[in-house]
């Protein structure tokens, strides 16, 4: 691990937080529980809209009520993940920081992150367009299956964490 990251996970792993989280029961596991779940709803979503974008399902919505349907409840569960996911890492910050796959997990999420962005806001602002077989834009299905191939990525970014980290 990079001496600048080694000195982070060290210093995390001397925090009153750090800790707290550790001698607290079920802390840990609830914190995980959550972390799975809220995967689950980020995933789950994202897959409706990407199916719906490559004309698979969900024929009798428009992508953009779709979209106004299940984006908000990305973001909801995008900020469990970001909750938890400090939890894992204060409680555990050599696995978490001292793993490549975290940070290709992380890296990822930016990316995917960024897209999703862009996803809403050019449906909001040309719903018709996108709501249209015909005249949906080329980039939608590039779209659907890039934001699957990264979310399916962080997923087994994220379980492989554990196997790979190094002190």
């Amino acid at each position: 691990m990079h001496d600048l990251l080694k000195s982070l996970a060290n210093w995390l792993g001397s925090t009153r937080l750090n800790v707290f989280f550790g001698t607290t029961d079920g802390l840990i596991a609830t914190s995980q529980s959550i972390h799975i779940l809220a995967i689950s709803v980020v995933f789950g979503s994202g897959l409706m809209i990407s199916l719906r974008l490559l004309g698979i399902g969900a024929s009798g919505r428009t992508v953009s009520r779709l979209a106004s349907t299940v984006i908000p409840w990305m973001w909801w569960a995008l900020l469990a993940l970001l909750f938890t996911g400090l939890v894992q890492t204060v409680s555990e910050p050599v696995r978490e920081l001292g793993a490549t796959a975290f940070w290709l997990k992380m890296g990822m999420l930016v990316c995917v992150l960024a897209l999703n962005v862009w996803f809403g806001r050019t449906v909001r602002a040309h719903a018709a367009t996108w709501d249209s077989a015909a005249t949906r834009p080329a980039s939608a299905r590039v779209f659907a299956v890039v934001s699957l191939l990264l979310w399916v990525a962080i997923i087994v970014s994220g379980r492989i964490i554990a196997y790979t980290w190094q002190q």
